[in-house]
């Protein structure tokens, strides 16, 4: 797991009245909202006698502890310990760990790392949002497996028409797939190019239609997410999946679908709903076996000429986690069968 990266801790509007407490990169955290609504995020453990300040609520803008109802605020200090005199004093030192926090559209990220970010780190930056006309949704989902095996999922064509078979792509006739894979500063794209443009399927005949021309790009973006992008003529549908690693075998997975199809755009978001939850339900369950079987067994895979992305992938993240340079502008053509 990549730790001096900025994550996903939640949404914007999961964080309410209510502390929130979460688990990302095995470290336990709480989330509240200051006096001023800026959301805070401290180490999830009241120095007292080391109960989790989640379990307790937030006092005008103050972590109060359900124990002993010690108070901190949003620097992490102890301001008020309900048990002293009046005459006592809490001490400067009595603080608890606090980490960097960014909110922006609509999600709040956190850097759980070994050194401070620097000024050029930031939380990746969702273009389509801040667009015109451009309609959007949104998933969640956990699953047991590491965050590495859901980047690469998520990376995936071949799998498409087997796990999603009938909603998304089809099983039944196999076409020639030709991909432009190259190495960018912050991580790979993944050009297709489909020798039968057709995506014969529920989702690709309802919004795509026959014999329409698709141009689809895969792209991981360091640490953890995947923009996949379809353009249809003047159609255009974009997927952010952002992955957050709770531990090394457990995942989380915010997916905001962005798409522009000019007035009908907001008239088939229930049809976006709807596939979306059913595709994210079937991809958490078979990355669940995948855990499940990897715990058992460790991890031995095998890879054919389709995996060549995802062999990629795995050597940048490999090489980041070394802490080594990887090539950019690294390119390679390849053929397959979708």
């Amino acid at each position: 797991m990549l730790i001096n990266y900025w994550y996903v801790a939640c949404r914007s509007k999961n964080l309410t009245n209510k502390p929130l407490g979460k688990k990302i990169l095995n470290e336990e955290i709480v989330l509240f909202r200051d006096s001023n609504n800026n959301a805070v995020i401290l180490k999830d453990v009241c120095p007292h006698r080391n109960v989790q300040l989640s379990k307790g609520k937030n006092n005008k803008g103050h972590i109060q502890c359900a124990y002993h109802g010690w108070e901190f605020d949003g620097k992490g200090k102890c301001i008020f310990i309900p048990s002293l005199m009046s005459q006592d004093k809490i001490s400067s030192e009595l603080k608890i760990k606090k980490y960097n926090v960014i909110e922006q559209q609509g999600f709040i990220w956190v850097w759980i790392g070994d050194r401070e970010p620097e000024n050029t780190e930031k939380p990746v930056f969702i273009e389509e949002l801040d667009l015109d006309n451009w309609s959007n949704t949104f998933f969640y989902g956990e699953t047991n497996t590491s965050i590495d095996n859901v980047i690469e999922n998520f990376m995936d064509s071949p799998h498409t028409g087997y796990l999603h078979g009938g909603l998304f792509r089809s099983n039944k006739e196999k076409h020639t797939a030709k991909a432009i894979i190259k190495t960018t500063d912050d991580g790979v794209t993944n050009d297709i190019t489909e020798e039968d443009s057709n995506i014969d399927s529920l989702l690709g005949n309802l919004l795509i239609g026959k014999n329409s021309k698709v141009f689809h790009q895969d792209k991981f973006i360091l640490p953890s997410i995947v923009k996949v992008q379809y353009e249809m003529g003047n159609y255009k549908i974009r997927g952010y999946h952002i992955f957050t690693p709770i531990d090394e075998y457990k995942t989380e997975i915010n997916v905001r679908v962005v798409w522009n199809f000019g007035f009908i755009g907001n008239f088939i978001k229930p049809l976006v709903n709807f596939f979306g939850v059913k595709i994210l339900k079937q991809d958490v369950e078979i990355l669940d076996n995948q855990g499940e079987i990897i715990k058992k067994y460790g991890e031995d895979f095998s890879s054919s000429s389709a995996d060549t992305i995802n062999i990629y992938v795995k050597n940048i993240l490999n090489k980041v986690k070394e802490n080594k340079e990887f090539k950019t502008n690294i390119e390679k053509e390849i053929e397959f069968r979708l």
